[in-house]
């Protein structure tokens, strides 16, 4: 009695992996179908019964992987196709790496905003694993064209957060000379610059003289001139238009700044060009990796 219940036990304990081997392969057929019809999020549910079946399948790992970035649930996809890597197929290596250097741009890209410093994290990971794609199939464009692509996002990521840090210098820099007290002024000179007692009297007669010298020699120079002005003549007739300087100002007028007449100004505005046009954005080639076709009766 005892020996064949323990014969029946052993019989079960072999046809257990069997059987979740065939409820695995029944939940990933029944995804596949649903994934190719665009039901991704249906898709999903049959791909999490197999996963529970077979929870260290690089295949399983890899469709839930996909499926969920279709969803846009880039965070649980990334640990999916984490996991697919470890596949000892390398063109599963290859795709895994691939799809999460997508997943990568996609999740960083979305903090741009928010935590710029997380988005440029996640962007130099998608580099990185793009790098690793290009490693195990040197052949695939799609791979190639994505590394550059976010290369140059990353490189304009870390010139944003440059600019950043620059105004947050400015800013602090501001602060700090608000918040200093000023500085009171000084209205006694200090010891050493003080003049000597009676230097200053004796200074303040000369300077006194002297005036009073220039002042006898001017009404001298404009008696000598009345001596020498020609009788007045009389005024002539009034003219309605005002006279104008030689770059069409009316004389007297000031011009504008920079020394620039109005004319000027007007020809150099015409001759000025309309503004740039901005240069060709990058065209964004993301396609994520779908099912192998030879994975669908997996």
């Amino acid at each position: 009695m005892i020996r064949s219940f323990l014969m029946l036990l052993i019989l079960c304990l072999f046809a257990c992996p069997c059987w979740a081997g065939r409820q695995a392969k029944t939940g990933v057929k029944k995804g596949n179908i649903l994934y190719n019809e665009g039901r991704f999020k249906e898709a999903l549910k049959n791909y999490g019964e197999a996963l529970t079946d077979a929870p260290e399948s690089d295949i399983v790992n890899f469709n839930l992987g996909t499926a969920l970035y279709k969803t846009k649930d880039y965070k649980a996809s990334i640990g999916h196709f984490e996991k697919s890597l470890l596949s000892e197929q390398e063109s599963t290596e290859q795709k895994a790496a691939y799809n999460i250097g997508n997943t990568k741009y996609k999740f960083g890209i979305g903090f741009e905003e928010t935590d710029l410093e997380r988005a440029i994290g996640l962007l130099r990971e998608s580099l990185r694993h793009y790098g690793r794609a290009i490693e195990l199939d040197m052949e695939d464009a799609d791979a190639q064209y994505n590394y550059e692509f976010v290369k140059n996002e990353l490189e304009r990521l870390l010139q944003k957060q440059r600019q950043q840090q620059q105004q947050q210098q400015q800013q602090q820099q501001q602060q700090q000379q608000q918040q200093q007290p000023p500085q009171p002024q000084q209205d006694k000179k200090d010891d050493s610059e003080q003049e000597p007692e009676g230097q200053g009297q004796k200074d303040q007669e000369k300077d006194q003289e002297k005036d009073q010298e220039k002042d006898q020699e001017k009404d001298q120079e404009k008696d000598q001139e009345k001596d020498q002005q020609p009788p007045e003549q009389p005024e002539g007739p009034s003219e309605d238009k005002e006279q104008e300087d030689g770059d069409g100002r009316p004389r007297g007028a000031q011009p504008p700044p920079g020394g620039m007449s109005e004319q000027e100004a007007l020809m150099l505005l015409e001759s000025y060009g309309q503004e740039e046009e901005p240069g060709e954005l990058y065209k964004e080639k993301m396609p994520a990796y779908g099912l192998p076709e030879d994975w669908k009766d997996w």
